[in-house]
């Protein structure tokens, strides 16, 4: 292992590109394979955007839910996923997804010693909404990784800038959820911190990172991969450049892409995003290399719309690797009770508390006025809420800052946010209705018992989404939609890339973000995750059998 100069004439089996966990759990399963493997990193930490999610991976009928007596079945798993693809699935991977990723997830348990667990309670997105869907059983996640085990490679391991990621799901859940961070257990909170214990995804990338150490499987970080090269039709291997040198690295077997989505490559997204948005929760090195890569060597890429899609603010100051450090109220702050997200007309537009009904909101576009109906849009609260639940790293009982607008009068807020007075005001009396009687007859928020595992307040009753907004001062967040990795590249159900004719391309795989969805349009916590380890296993058995 290694994070110094390469030599330009390396040549090994296999070359998995990124470091997050389609990289990681490519090769390591190359490795098992008997090939020669070596991870490249582009920027100095490991773990990529892998590190700033969940860590949810998302399996169906697998073995540790079995274990625990709960029935599952792969029908019932492929026909939820299929109900979520809304016809844009890609059959061959889905079917692939759902007969592999069991077998993929016990290898990465049994052989390689990632400690996965069932996530308690934990239900599917769409439970009791999606055919085949479950309460419990395929949402899985880690033990916490204790970082400082590394040794000399800790300072090398990407961290999360979130203090969530010092808890599990069901610890979260048994102090309240996230929306009552003062409930938490700070001691225990303080004590991980202190030994820098890592949950969520900060503590699957140290999981794997630990086991790509024990297996000695090279990486080289500040490695970036430029171009592929292609000789005779086939990937042979990468030109890198490491600072001011150019490397070549040959792979005799394969290159597998995996360095995340598009979302910080600000001219793809212009050109491939409908919202034209630019900004991401992810770090900056997340920016669309395999994308461009692939597309010079002929790659079929897909553009498909996300509906999940986050709406982003920025508290000032606030930075990581260098830049403004962006914080997602989709699926987290905006389902808190005693708030609501309105447009410009200050009207509701969708069940807050879930992120993919947002998504497919801010696409609304008005052809009178000619623009998106629910773009620009604002996150608004009151004083309760600040009290109950703080705002991102402003927590409860600390001093306002100056920069959050607020207004004693809600017509005083619309007037500094520039909202239409009048409909916030009847928005907000209607919607104190719905949160006296528990049910938000619009839009139905609080119904999903994923949102409130997730978003909710889980002391707060009868409706743990939903909350009146009527205590001054009030307040307003203005939030920008953020880019979304709508682009990917093709690959069949082995993970090799697809080239614009259909056929393979030779030498050449893909999983994780990368690629295009093969559970389509849906969304499903942990199915990212688990697409990265499912393909990132099969491209690399795929490659061994070449």
């Amino acid at each position: 292992m290694t994070t110094s100069s390469l030599n330009s004439d390396l040549e090994v089996d296999f070359i998995a590109v990124g470091s997050g966990m389609g990289a990681s759990c490519a090769a390591l399963a190359a490795q098992s394979q008997g090939l020669e493997t070596v991870i490249l990193e582009k920027s100095g930490k490991f773990g990529g955007g892998t590190t700033y999610s969940y860590g949810i991976v998302w399996v169906g009928d697998n073995h540790l839910e079995r274990s625990l007596g709960i029935q599952d079945s792969r029908e019932d798993a492929y026909n939820y996923l299929h109900h979520l693809a809304a016809g844009h699935e890609l059959e061959s991977n889905l079917r692939a997804y759902i007969e592999k990723s069991p077998e993929a997830l016990r290898f990465f348990c049994d052989d390689v010693g990632i400690p996965f667990y069932v996530v308690p309670g934990f239900p599917d997105y769409f439970q009791g909404m999606a055919p085949g869907s479950l309460g419990e059983g395929r949402n899985l996640q880690v033990r916490p990784f204790e970082a400082r085990s590394l040794g000399e490679w800790h300072d090398h391991l990407r961290a999360a800038p979130a203090v969530t990621h010092r808890a599990t799901f069901e610890e979260v859940a048994g102090w309240g959820g996230r929306a009552r961070p003062q409930n938490w257990d700070r001691q225990l909170i303080r004590e991980r911190m202190e030994k820098d214990i890592r949950t969520f995804g900060a503590g699957l990338i140290g999981h794997l990172m630990s086991a790509v150490l024990r297996r000695n499987i090279p990486f080289h970080l500040e490695t970036h991969v430029r171009s592929l090269i292609l000789e005779d039709g086939r990937v042979r291997g990468v030109l890198a450049r490491q600072g001011h040198n150019e490397v070549r690295i040959m792979a005799r077997r394969g290159v597998v892409l995996a360095t995340g989505s598009n979302i910080r490559n600000d001219s793809l997204t212009r050109r491939f995003s409908e919202m034209h948005a630019a900004e991401s929760l992810l770090p900056p090195s997340v920016d669309g290399d395999s994308v461009v890569m692939a597309g010079e060597i002929g790659a079929a890429i897909s553009v498909k719309p996300m509906f999940q899609q986050d709406l982003l603010y920025v508290i000032p100051g606030e930075e990581h690797d260098g830049v403004p450090l962006y914080r997602g109220v989709t699926n987290n702050e905006s389902g808190f009770p005693h708030s609501i997200l309105v447009n410009l007309d200050g009207n509701r537009f969708a069940d807050e508390s879930i992120g993919q009904q947002v998504g497919a909101t801010l696409r609304n576009f008005d052809v009178r006025r000619h623009r998106y109906v629910n773009v620009p849009c604002f996150l608004i609260f009151d004083q309760t809420y600040l009290d109950k639940y703080g705002l991102g790293s402003i927590q409860p009982g600390q001093d306002v800052p100056d920069w959050l607008i607020r207004n004693r009068t809600i017509k005083g807020l619309a007037q500094e946010l520039g909202i239409d007075g009048e409909g916030l005001t009847k928005t907000i009396r209607r919607f104190n209705r719905f949160a006296g009687l528990g049910k938000d007859q619009d839009f139905g928020r609080g119904e999903f018992p994923f949102a409130n595992s997730v978003s909710g307040d889980l002391t707060h009753e009868p409706n743990p989404n939903l909350g009146p907004l009527s205590k001054p001062p009030y307040y307003g967040l203005p939030l920008e939609p953020a880019a979304t990795g709508s682009t990917g590249l093709m690959t069949n159900e082995f993970g090799q890339v697809l080239h614009l004719r259909g056929q393979p391309i030779p030498g050449l795989y893909a999983c994780g973000s990368t690629c295009a969805h093969f559970y389509g349009i849906g969304y499903q916590a942990g199915c990212e995750l688990g697409g990265a380890m499912t393909f990132g296993y099969l491209a690399a058995r795929h490659a061994a059998a070449a």
